[in-house]
């Protein structure tokens, strides 16, 4: 699974880099691992990088992802989500978001890093070095990335 994630400020935010082609299966399989990740704090801010990644997930499919939250009841950690998306999957991206919206979650799309952090109020140079951490391992693993954590 192409990604990569750090938990930082005690929990409270999460970074995830998104790389290559994410199959449907591997996008569930990480919001499952996300779902029991204790490291991470009830009302959880949450940057997703997802420009240089593509997901095979379908419309269709998207329904899927987020009834994971809602079955989760009291495990969903995320208070809010700004995802950066590519051109490729923005559709999907915004059914999801009317989605995770309509159970409480607050997730907003973007195509800009620094705008994504200003509205999450972290600050941005912090998150630019994460991320090139998170691609550095992403580019130690290759291909044979299984989707890893950690927490700072």
């Amino acid at each position: 699974m192409p990604v990569e994630y750090v938990v930082l400020n005690q929990g409270a935010l999460v970074l995830e880099l998104w790389t290559g082609t994410i199959s449907h299966d591997e996008l569930l399989a990480h919001e499952r691992r996300h779902l029991s990740d204790s490291s991470i704090a009830r009302g959880a801010s949450v940057l997703v990088d997802a420009a240089s990644a593509s997901f095979e997930t379908t419309p269709e499919e998207v329904h899927e992802l987020t009834d994971l939250y809602r079955r989760s009841g009291e495990k969903l950690r995320v208070g809010k989500s700004a995802i950066l998306v590519n051109e490729s999957a923005y559709d999907r991206a915004r059914l999801y978001e009317k989605q995770a919206t309509d159970l409480g979650v607050r997730v907003i799309l973007f195509n800009s890093l620094d705008v994504a952090c200003t509205w999450l109020g972290i600050d941005v140079t912090t998150v630019h070095k994460e991320l090139e951490k998170l691609g550095a391992s992403v580019s130690l693993c290759g291909s044979g990335l299984t989707g890893r954590h950690s927490t700072r």
